[in-house]
């Protein structure tokens, strides 16, 4: 019953069915984009056309829209997309990423992972390519006028690129585009601000992690609420946004208009809405408008505070569960410790702990009992962990203790 909770108040199927939707491809501040659909189609907002996912193979044409054998992945969350179409000997791997070089262009990468040669082909002739020398008709498949194919080698990669409309590529244009490996570490870095979670395999755990960290990058590309229609997410957003790095100063006369708005809407999920909005206030050195929220909370604070059913709420929610905020005190692991996390490694890093504070800390087993080694940045902050030890809390900035719970033993 305790993981049954966990899950369902926790939003993790908000979370989930994000990280299956199609994925935006782009970098912040470049006015166009892509969207990779899960059988590895991509669309480009430029001009509305799309590529699709084609490979010849030794049998026969296979074509991402119409294989039962495609499977894709936000590799760790970010927007870097890996899908793999299955052939006779083996995947070929489509992996798909946005990045700033040349004022912004979108890089789909082929590799072929299987044991035989394949030809990639390519549905649209405006398409930038890396290598031309193994380019190539297309024979056998009507893809459109302007297609062609490019032959691949076993455990070869080759890339393509597409670019604006009003660009004017050359030879050089992919001198210096990094590779997917590089654009991952550029948005972690980047992500990794707002909180990093290290969570066990499976379904509650580190992939409830890579779906936070698709919403955040969801987030940092533009796709926000409207603050008018739900106030609730937007501060949230905007918490996020500025724990990333971003500004607090030009969002302070928004968050005042969505403050306003949730508290005399008495909205659902308002305490973690005016928590969030309290933390922008205080990093802008708005103290005035800070304790006013405050105030607001204390006047919430005797109210039960259901949650709203947004991707915002979902991802706060879980981070909840992870460090949670309750006053004079901040619970860890509040949801306890769910089954499927028992005996193995925990790791959380700067979570928010107040309106000025983050702890960072760390579960290890002894046994069948959790230890917990803790860090306060920022501020003074009161931890307990009421669900995992009744009698334990601390005001340390440092330190580490064996907790009173007890897990079940494996079963033999």
């Amino acid at each position: 019953m305790r993981l049954l909770k966990f899950l369902l108040t926790g939003g993790v199927d908000i979370l989930r069915q994000f990280l299956a939707d199609p994925v935006t491809i782009g970098v912040a501040g470049m006015p166009w984009w892509g969207e990779v659909s899960p059988n590895g189609t991509i669309a480009v907002s430029d001009d509305g056309r799309t590529l699709g996912f084609h490979v010849a193979a030794e049998d026969r044409w296979h074509h991402g829209a119409n294989e039962a054998g495609v499977r894709q992945m936000r590799r760790e969350g970010v927007p870097v997309v890996e899908t793999r179409m299955r052939v006779p000997s083996g995947d070929i791997v489509q992996t798909t990423f946005a990045t700033a070089h040349r004022g912004g262009m979108i890089v789909v990468d082929f590799y072929n992972d299987s044991a035989l040669p394949v030809a990639i082909g390519i549905d649209r002739g405006d398409v930038l390519v890396e290598s031309s020398a193994a380019v190539g008709s297309v024979a056998g498949a009507d893809l459109g006028p302007d297609a062609f194919s490019i032959s691949l080698g076993h455990h070869t990669n080759t890339r393509i690129a597409l670019v604006p409309t009003d660009a004017l590529p050359d030879d050089t244009w992919f001198e210096g585009v990094p590779a997917a490996d590089a654009v991952i570490s550029g948005w972690r870095s980047i992500v990794d601000r707002a909180g990093r979670m290290e969570l066990p395999p499976g379904v509650s755990g580190s992939s409830i992690s890579d779906a936070i960290v698709a919403a955040r990058c969801s987030w940092l590309l533009g796709g926000l609420a409207d603050p008018e229609r739900d106030p609730v997410s937007a501060l949230i957003e905007w918490d996020e946004l500025c724990r990333m790095g971003e500004r607090p100063e030009p969002l302070v006369d928004d968050v005042a208009r969505a403050v306003e708005l949730v508290a005399r809407r008495q909205l659902p999920g308002a305490e973690m809405a005016l928590q969030a909005a309290e933390r922008i206030l205080t990093q802008a050195n708005e103290d005035r408008g800070a304790n006013d929220v405050r105030s607001i909370i204390a006047r919430l604070a005797d109210r039960s505070d259901t949650r709203n059913d947004s991707l915002a709420t979902a991802v706060r929610t879980f981070e909840e569960r992870l460090v949670a905020p309750r006053g004079s005190t901040t619970e860890i692991l509040s949801g306890g410790m769910p089954s499927d996390w028992s005996l193995q490694p925990i790791e959380i890093f700067h979570l928010p702990a107040s309106a000025t504070a983050s702890v960072s800390y760390a579960v290890r087993w002894h046994g069948l009992r959790p230890a917990i080694v803790w860090e306060v940045e920022g501020g003074e902050v009161t931890l307990c962990s009421s669900s995992l030890d009744t009698n334990w809390s601390s005001s340390e900035l440092k330190g580490e203790t064996l907790l009173a719970h007890t897990a079940e033993p494996a079963e033999s």
